[in-house]
């Protein structure tokens, strides 16, 4: 064969066999890459998918930042439970504290029917706990605990929020008023005892679970002077020396003996009054003049109306479920997955 008809041969074979070979090939090729697109294209079909009916958001105001973020409901929940609740907790009292933080959280979402955060009109919920409930990122949590801790106790707090998923605490087919506070110091509190409201299910109970608080009993400490000084900023008080030599009256006292109504020489205080007055933990108190300083001893920490939060951590380490501990210090509620419309 001459070389002009082998060049002639090589050239027709080429183009009827090996280019047609070849472009299958490269078709081959990008149809596989097509079935891992980029991650530019990830996020694209990531963002094009719709939220599911069944899930359930919340507008969440972060007050410290300013910044309004929506939020899927269970998300928002774990960082409530790690704002509101030590890690070290028992299971069941975390899991207790989720179901809780999801209860007040049902009840403030707007367009589950709820009332909405009264101070920020554009929220459901904000994070300052004075107001609503303390919330934190995951990033935020695992900060505050130690590098060996931070896998074990994020994972502790979110198995808690996933195996209480849907859960509320409701009566008559409502999320309650889901109040909690640190430490009862013995006693929890009927609700129209500390605020104005009465409340079917927010009765006080006694609670022998929470003397392993460090709030189970507690000491302040101030001099005369310190103590006139403050009280005299009171408005309607006296002048600070009026009150180096305190006299104090107990005009009302609770069920679980918390302090209602005092008067202190000529002046008339609320439980809470003196309370915020003189940074006390709680209005279980007593107090007596030793030398020149009044001594002030006061059992637990917080209102004292609703879940102990350490009386839940007494009751799960002997044996409880979260399901009883809610339904122990919430009087005939029921502990039942969210209804929707």
């Amino acid at each position: 064969m001459s070389r002009f008809a082998a060049s002639i041969f090589l050239f027709l074979f080429f183009g009827i066999v090996c280019l047609p070979a070849l472009v299958i090939m490269i078709d081959d090729i990008d149809l596989n890459l097509g079935a891992d697109p980029s991650p530019s294209q990830a996020v694209e079909k990531e963002e094009k998918i719709e939220k599911s009916p069944e899930d359930i958001y919340i507008n969440v105001l972060h007050h410290s930042q300013g910044e309004l973020k929506e939020m899927h409901l269970e998300k928002y929940v774990a960082g409530v439970v790690s704002a509101e609740m030590p890690a070290s907790f028992d299971k069941e009292a975390l899991k207790a504290q989720a179901v809780i933080a999801r209860t007040y959280a049902l009840a403030q979402i707007r367009e589950e029917g709820g009332r909405g955060c009264d101070k920020h009109p554009s929220a459901d919920i904000c994070t300052q706990a004075e107001h609503c409930q303390a919330w934190e990122s995951q990033e935020e949590a695992r900060d505050k605990w130690a590098s060996r801790q931070q896998e074990s106790n994020w994972n502790k707090i979110t198995a808690a929020v996933k195996d209480t998923k849907d859960m509320v605490v409701a009566t008559q087919e409502k999320p309650i008023d889901a109040v909690f506070h640190s430490t009862c110091g013995g006693h929890t509190d009927n609700s129209e005892e500390v605020w104005s409201t009465t409340s079917t299910y927010l009765k006080g109970v006694e609670c022998g679970y929470c003397s392993h608080s460090p709030w189970s009993t507690h000491k302040v400490t101030y001099t005369l002077e310190e103590f006139s000084r403050l009280v005299s900023r009171f408005p309607k008080a006296q002048p600070a020396s009026s009150y180096l030599q305190p006299s104090f009256t107990v005009l009302d006292s609770s069920s679980g003996d918390r302090l209602r109504n005092v008067r202190l020489n000529n002046l008339s205080l609320t439980g809470h009054e003196l309370r915020d007055l003189l940074d006390l933990p709680s209005t279980r108190v007593n107090w007596s003049v030793e030398g020149n300083s009044i001594v002030f001893k006061t059992r637990g920490y917080g209102h004292g109306v609703g879940l102990c939060q350490y009386g839940a951590d007494g009751m799960s380490q002997e044996g409880y479920s979260y399901k009883e501990i809610l339904q122990y210090y919430y009087q005939g509620v029921e502990v039942v997955p969210i209804q929707r419309p």
